[in-house]
């Protein structure tokens, strides 16, 4: 169920109340068969999966609410606004993974806890300078409880969603220009600082981390670390986007158009838990195309080109299988590194009609 309540207290501010109710329920069936006996060493056999099947019902009732957004128009083109929100992920089972004979608590292992986040943002949205600038700017806090967090437990030869707590602030900055004298052109960017880190969080240890690397822990009889403090995956600091268009008439039914965008990321570690191998350094993207057609868009041909510089990077790591040995000890041997990377270099010629 979803309500939701919007109060003009003025003719310049207003204030919006709402809340969402979910009760949630899933079930799943799992089953491991094979047709090799190779496999027993790492497979848990059919007949010990008495128990992981059927159903479960985490508890995932929540309540959604957004309070207090208020909004003050003051010179009809400024508004300011502050809002508090709560969101939600169901939980669920890991169906992707194995039931490891490695695994001391296989059910554990297939399954995770739904995920929620509350926080607060304030900021303003503005449009000044007669129209021509748009400018919004936004500070943020969020706290999310259950993390849900894709990891490679190479102890266990599994894919497991691993959940954890964390925290994420900052700020973001966003604008656009048309001069009014240059019709045709935009300018744009966004600008980000973000601080990502998790909060009271003790997770599996990566291949290879040692005691004095923070892998003191023991849990079920496997390695364990406490991440408190330690940056979240894929969460740069700094992060920011700029670019421009110009595009102008040739004639009465032709247009010619010209774009060009810089991506900029900070440096950041796409694994899920800090592995230090893992740390890709900051980077710059860039992208740019050349358009030319109708100016109904009856056709359009347009040359395209993507991450010009070339830039190699990726958006996930995980422990390569059978490299490495567990973390824990002081002779701990690092697994290599299997990253999932961008798209290179790519130039395309697109030719578009519209009938």
């Amino acid at each position: 169920m979803f309500g939701q309540l919007i109060w003009s207290i003025t003719p310049t501010i207003e204030a919006t109340v709402g809340a969402r109710y979910t009760d949630e329920t899933k079930d799943s069936d799992f089953r491991q068969p094979y047709n090799n006996a190779a496999p027993e060493f790492i497979f848990r056999p059919a007949d010990a999966e008495d128990g992981l099947g059927g159903r479960r019902s985490p508890p995932v009732v929540h309540e959604h609410l957004t309070g207090s957004h208020g909004e003050l128009d003051a010179r009809a083109d400024v508004m300011l606004y502050a809002a508090y929100r709560s969101g939600y992920k169901s939980g669920g089972f890991s169906i992707s993974g194995i039931n490891s004979m490695f695994s001391q608590n296989p059910l554990a292992d297939l399954t995770f806890d739904p995920e929620t986040a509350d926080g607060f943002e304030a900021g303003v949205k503005s449009t000044i300078l007669d129209q021509q600038l748009r400018l919004n700017a936004t500070a943020y806090e969020y706290e999310f409880t259950d993390l849900q967090v894709d990891f490679f437990r190479s102890d266990i030869f599994a894919f497991n969603t691993i959940t954890a707590d964390a925290r994420t602030r900052g700020v973001e900055l966003g604008l656009e220009y048309m001069p009014q004298g240059l019709p045709g052109l935009n300018l744009h960017g966004e600008f980000n600082y973000n601080k990502s880190t998790y909060e009271n969080s003790q997770v599996p240890c990566y291949s290879g981390q040692t005691p004095a690397m923070g892998c003191a822990l023991v849990v079920d009889d496997f390695p364990y670390q406490d991440v408190s403090g330690r940056p979240t995956a894929n969460a740069p600091e700094f992060a920011a986007v700029m670019g421009g268009r110009y595009e102008m008439p040739l004639g009465d039914k032709l247009r010619f158009a010209i774009a060009a965008d810089a991506r900029y990321s900070d440096e950041y570690n796409p694994s899920g838990f800090d592995n230090p191998l893992a740390m890709m350094d900051s980077y710059w993207n860039f992208d740019a195309s050349v358009r030319f057609g109708r100016q109904d868009g009856l056709w359009d041909v347009a040359l395209l080109g993507k991450n010009l510089t070339n830039t190699f990077y990726v958006s996930g790591v995980v422990d390569g299988p059978s490299t490495g040995t567990p973390g824990g000890t002081a002779d701990s041997v690092f697994a290599d590194q299997l990253g999932f990377g961008n798209v290179p270099r790519t130039i395309m010629l697109q030719l578009l009609t519209r009938f």
